[in-house]
């Protein structure tokens, strides 16, 4: 019982999509382009553990920090006071947080990019700050959370792409890292926004001040439903300029990623009760995933 309160508590679903990414990214997408690469796969898993940890401790780090409007918004998933005191999931978090941070910093002096060793440190204070002080304000938590998905992405790119090769196979690979980081960045703000709609009575009770606090859930939908049109012109600026070369990437991007968030968008504007809601977020994290696999498409079109 406790060891599946310890999956719930670090979220792992989450990070098994973050993992997922990142062995698509570097054992398909980068082996299918012929990319240049810097790191061995030791040094990659050290990456993608250190990652995992830091993310890890965050979620941990929020659940202590959120308890008390945990308790009013979903009583019935609280992990932290239910099935682990409060003392030993502090203990908890400094144990991951401390074993990220150390293996980032491990990283990076091995691979000689000392200052990349700020990815783990920053990402680590960053969530901090933000289940301290950020996740209460309209939109710059939710601007903080979704930089720090994005980022999770770009640092494979900055630690195992060379850069000074200038292929076009290997500008390709960055390209499309960074396009994906930055779609992973537009849907999260959606989703984070839909988040807050979510939990609005129980974030009020705790004087937080969200955008749907401050602006009422009506329009605070209504941003969500208008936000929703970045990552869909980025799709679209997507498909135009990979249509000739790669029409079935291009294909299943419009099908299983465009046209639902098209329906995300519109259904949004009618939504009203906390199912609702509820159901958007989970479509949207369907969406992710699709998108994600548009480089599994991508990868199997260049054989």
């Amino acid at each position: 019982m406790k060891l599946a309160a310890f999956f719930r508590l670090i979220r792992w679903k989450n990070l098994l999509l973050l993992l997922y990414i990142q062995l698509l990214l570097k054992f398909l997408f980068f082996n299918a382009f012929n990319a240049t690469t810097n790191l061995s796969v030791f040094q990659f898993f050290i990456m993608v553990f250190a990652i995992l940890l830091v993310t890890s401790a965050g979620y941990i780090f929020n659940d202590i920090v959120d308890l008390k409007t945990d308790l009013l918004n979903k009583p019935h998933k609280v992990t932290v006071a239910n099935f682990f005191t409060v003392e030993s999931t502090q203990r908890l978090y400094l144990i991951t947080n401390t074993l990220g941070i150390v293996l980032g910093i491990g990283l990076s002096l091995s691979v000689q990019k000392p200052s990349f060793s700020f990815i783990f440190i920053g990402a680590s204070l960053l969530l901090y700050f933000y289940s301290k002080k950020l996740k209460s304000k309209p939109l710059i938590g939710n601007i903080t959370i979704s930089f720090l998905v994005a980022m999770s992405i770009i640092s494979l790119c900055l630690f195992d792409l060379n850069y000074t090769i200038q292929n076009n196979s290997q500008q390709l690979v960055i390209q499309v890292t960074f396009l994906l980081s930055f779609f992973a960045f537009l849907i999260n703000m959606v989703r984070e926004i839909i988040k807050d709609i979510e939990d609005v009575n129980g974030d009020y009770s705790l004087n937080m001040r969200t955008l749907p606090i401050l602006f009422g859930v009506s329009r605070a939908k209504k941003t969500a439903a208008f936000l929703c049109l970045f990552p869909i012109g980025l799709l679209l600026f997507i498909i135009l300029k990979f249509a000739s070369e790669y029409k079935f990437t291009v294909l299943y991007l419009g099908l299983f990623t465009l046209l639902p968030l098209l329906y995300v968008g519109l259904k949004l504007l009618s939504a009203k009760t906390k199912k609702d809601f509820k159901k958007l977020s989970m479509f949207l994290k369907i969406i992710m995933f699709m998108g994600i696999n548009s480089l599994l498409i991508l990868s199997l079109n260049t054989h």
